[in-house]
Formats: C-alpha cells, structure tokens, sequence
C-alpha cells in the first residue's frame, strides 16, 4: 500500500509540474505587483474578510 501512495504522489507531483510548465506566463505591471505586495502585507497583519463576511455583506448568503 506505500508502494501505491508513494507512486500515486509521485504521479501528482509530474501532473502538477506539466500543468505548470504548460501555463502561459503573465506579465505583472509594477501597479499590480504594489497591489498584491499590499494584499499580503494586510493579510498578515490579520486585515482580511472571511468568504462568509464578503457574502453577506453582498447578499449572496
């Protein structure tokens, strides 16, 4: 049975890896890099909304 896992896991790592590499690559402007920097910076601050919050607060319950 590791056998099986160890094989299973090292299957999703090469599918994970090929979908990678097949994906086009975006181009960041430094606005969206200044954007996303801030994002996590706020996130780690613990300055965040859950999924529930946004969706109540939008009517989307």
């Amino acid at each position: 049975m590791k056998n099986v896992s160890a094989r299973l896991e090292s299957v999703e790592k090469t599918l994970e890896t090929l979908v990678i590499m097949m994906l086009p690559e975006e181009e960041v402007s430094e606005e969206e890099l200044k954007e996303i920097e801030e994002a996590e910076a706020e996130i780690e601050r613990g300055e965040y909304v859950t999924l529930e919050e946004l969706m109540k607060e939008y009517g989307a319950e």
